[in-house]
């Protein structure tokens, strides 16, 4: 047996995708390096292979990993001007990582039996961080009897928030697949994911990803029929009917009294605007926003004092003009590419309908972190890289033209 064979890289990818969500956000990096330190063994192993990646090298203009492979060496620049080097380094770390796990996914890891096993592998790490989140709620207060703590019950995620927003991305694939799949066994499977996750997401007391879920129902009508919305009715009177999740969900679209944002984004653009070109060193928001607002009468009504309630304003202030530039860049090229992906007669359709559920996935993403800023976490980072991989890569080998 060839201990460094593409086989041997595919089954290290698939563990990869099925146990990321797992680690703790800090050693995230630490698997896409354990995979491309794998896949420089396989490359000098492996002639072909080599070659392979040579004549690879001329797709790398494409706008998508172009673009991603600048922002990566722009949050490496930021390390040099950084207010906290530390942090910075760590947060270039958890993007240079994702990066080579697209890569290896794009350019190796994309064969048909490749990356349906791949999609599959990260649907089923969704729902485990899903599944284990009911579990939590199940347990709580019907077992012990108690009142469940959205603050720290939030599965093997950092906080309820991210929880909704990790499974915001599996949501909407899933219900496409579950609505078009004509198996039945796989369409018991993706109903699973989309059950767990909806109950997940209403019970993470985020109302933002709430909306979301909304919004990506009302896009999907929109691109499909209003089908769409059969799918959340069994959830729904689940949700509504069943004391432990009606009595928390009832207020979730009440809004709280806090600072508005846009005075909010007017106050921190006003004291940062020294360092708009380049920002303050990447991933390094928390420490700058504490610092430029730490006892502002703005914040009297504010909960957190680290939260920017902002993508694009969090990625100016650690990357600047520049960045904010790149990351707007990275975002529309992605959509193009999933929509061009979308259109090609060459695709499979299992894949098409799954990526349309992914597109809305994403623009979902995109307009609720004009108001959040979640989506820079590394847990959320990956899923991406990944989803984005298999989409990649499938398209390379059968000559589908993304941008």
């Amino acid at each position: 047996m060839k201990f460094i064979s593409r086989n041997i890289l595919f089954k290290l990818v698939i563990l990869i995708i099925l146990i990321f969500p797992l680690v703790p956000a800090s050693f995230t990096p630490y698997l896409g390096f354990v995979a491309g330190a794998y896949y420089v063994l396989y490359l000098i192993m492996d002639k072909e292979a080599f070659h392979r990646f040579k004549r690879a090298r001329r797709h790398f203009k494409f706008a998508f990993s172009l673009l991603s492979f600048l922002f990566v060496v722009l949050a490496l620049f930021s390390i040099l001007y950084s207010k906290d080097k530390a942090l910075s380094f760590r947060g270039f770390l958890v993007y240079l990582s994702a990066f080579i796990l697209f890569l290896i996914i794009k350019y190796e890891i994309n064969r048909p039996n490749h990356i349906t096993p791949l999609l599959r592998a990260y649907f089923v790490s969704s729902l485990f961080v899903a599944l284990y989140h009911v579990w939590q709620i199940l347990y709580t207060e019907v077992i012990l009897g108690v009142p469940f703590d959205t603050l720290t019950q939030v599965s093997v995620m950092n906080n309820g928030p991210i929880l909704a927003y990790f499974l915001l991305i599996p949501l909407f694939p899933a219900l496409a697949l579950y609505i078009y799949n004509e198996n039945i066994r796989t369409t018991r499977f993706y109903l699973v994911v989309l059950t767990a996750s909806l109950i997940s997401i209403f019970m993470s007391d985020s109302r933002i990803a709430i909306i979301g879920v909304f919004l990506g129902l009302f896009l999907l009508s929109l691109l499909y029929s209003f089908k769409f919305l059969i799918a959340l009715i069994p959830t729904g009177l689940f949700l509504a009917l069943i004391p432990i999740f009606s009595k928390r969900h009832s207020t979730f679209f009440v809004l709280s009294q806090e600072l508005g944002r846009f005075r909010l984004w007017q106050e921190v653009v006003m004291q940062d605007k020294s360092f708009l070109f380049l920002g303050r060193g990447f991933n390094t928001f928390e420490g700058t926003f504490q610092g430029i607002m730490q006892g502002k009468v703005e914040l009297r009504n504010l909960n957190l004092i680290n939260h920017p309630y902002n993508a694009p304003l969090q990625l100016m202030m650690e990357l600047g003009l520049l960045g904010l530039i790149l990351g707007l860049l990275i975002a529309f090229n992605m959509l193009k590419a999933i929509v061009a992906y979308t259109r090609s007669a060459k695709a499979s359709a299992f894949f098409k309908v799954a990526y349309v559920g992914v597109l809305v996935s994403m623009v979902v993403l995109i307009v609720l972190n004009l108001i959040d800023s979640y989506i820079m976490d590394p847990k959320i980072i990956y899923s991406i890289a990944i989803l984005m991989g298999i989409m990649h890569g499938e398209a390379k080998f059968k000559g589908i033209r993304l941008t």
